[in-house]
């Protein structure tokens, strides 16, 4: 129940000493703006780091030939390897069932016309499965599907920038894109997470390109998905067609640029686990400073205990418990911190919320504090101001009247 004399006294007892009150509510405050600042700062940095996984799924692996520096099997080195039909059906045998997949060929700087417009974007050909590997975030109209693949189809799926560049923004289903010279009709447009470079490409089917423009049996690049694997599982399937691979294209199996291979599953376990550390180290600083803060009170609530041990006895000697006197005694403690801790709160989140529209880097995005991060920290500011209060409180208690009343 509120205590209205209970809190007079309180606010009595804390603003009759205003330097050490502010001096002691400011480190505590400071030590819980400390931490929301640098939980923050290390979920910007996260934000950032995740941002670059938004481009292609996690769970993917992406292959794609390159060149030898070690030679192998009477081979020389700097050769160069190109990865073909037999070599994606190959790699789809390895697994125990079937993964999602799709092959990929690509040209940079291909001159493509709009109506009024032209320009040099980048050309893919690929399967319709590509779509979710690439996390392609359609617009408008349809990706490309397994009919366009089977018949060979002249249609294409423009990528953002390539609609604002040849067509101001803005095109109808159907009109038509010359590449190469050749027509392909516009199916649908797309927006990928990826940004700049991504929002430059145009989707063909892979059947299209590959017979059309004159690559043969190439496929250039494979990827496919590790579905529901765990990082083991999906690091001993990329081990496992990857040596099959450097076997049959006869790669040395030490040679690292001959074939590239990308676990996007490794990539971002890594990451998390630094991730992990980051939050453990901002922790324990943290707590370091808020366990200052509760060693500042507790010293406070000791010199308290000691001015006020006359009037602590008289209380003792007119009926006060014991329980009313800890209470007391643990209730300013309590308040001390819990306003501190709240100003320094309040402080940390202003600055990161003034902070995050004016900084956005690659691998810096959206400072912001975590509602569960900061509950949790008041709730420990709570137990902390609990524990900084009990130990001068049942100090207090055990002062005798008589003793209490003689002492200077």
């Amino acid at each position: 129940m509120f205590d209205r004399d209970a809190w007079l006294e309180i606010a009595h007892t804390v603003l009759s000493n205003p330097l050490r009150t502010g001096l002691t509510g400011l480190s505590i405050a400071l030590g819980m703006f400390i931490l929301v600042v640098m939980q923050g700062l290390g979920f910007g940095l996260q934000n950032g780091v995740t941002a670059q996984f938004d481009d292609d799924a996690i769970n993917s692996v992406w292959i794609r030939g390159g060149r030898t520096t070690l030679p192998y099997r009477g081979r020389q080195p700097n050769r160069r390897i190109a990865l073909d039909a037999d070599d994606y059906a190959g790699a789809q045998a390895l697994t125990n069932e079937p993964l999602p997949s799709s092959r990929r060929l690509q040209m940079w700087g291909v001159n493509m016309a709009g109506p009024r417009e032209e320009g040099e974007f980048m050309l893919r050909g690929v399967d319709p499965i590509y779509q979710e590997l690439e996390k392609t975030q359609l617009t408008s109209g349809r990706f490309l599907s397994e009919r366009d693949l089977t018949d060979e189809r002249k249609v294409a799926v423009i990528g953002a920038n390539v609609l604002r560049e040849l067509f101001g923004g803005r095109v109808d289903l159907g009109t038509e894109l010359s590449i190469f010279g050749s027509n392909y009709r516009i199916i649908g447009t797309f927006e990928d997470p990826g940004g700049r470079w991504e929002n430059n490409a145009v989707y063909i089917p892979f059947t299209t390109m590959q017979r059309r423009l004159g690559w043969g049996d190439e496929v250039g690049q494979i990827v496919f998905s590790t579905g529901d694997q765990s990082l083991d599982e999906s690091r001993d399937l990329t081990a496992t067609v990857s040596g099959f691979l450097k076997d049959r294209l006869a790669i040395h199996p030490e040679d690292e640029s001959g074939l590239n291979v990308s676990n996007n599953n490794e990539a971002y376990g890594r990451y998390a686990s630094i991730f992990d550390g980051i939050r453990v180290f901002i922790w324990a600083i943290g707590l370091m400073t808020l366990l200052a803060g509760a060693v500042s009170v507790a010293n406070i609530m000791a010199i308290v205990v000691k001015e006020r041990t006359k009037e602590i006895g008289v209380r003792k000697a007119l009926g006060a418990t014991n329980a009313s006197i800890i209470g007391l005694i643990v209730q300013e403690a309590l308040s001390l911190m819990l306003l501190s801790g709240l100003a320094g709160l309040a402080g940390g989140v202003w600055l990161l919320e003034w902070a995050a529209p004016q900084v956005d880097h690659e691998y810096f995005k959206a400072p912001q504090v975590n509602l569960a991060v900061s509950l949790m920290a008041l709730g420990l500011l709570l137990v902390v101001g609990v524990l900084s209060g009990m130990g001068p409180a049942l100090r207090a208690v055990r002062i005798r009247p008589v003793e209490a009343l003689r002492a200077e």
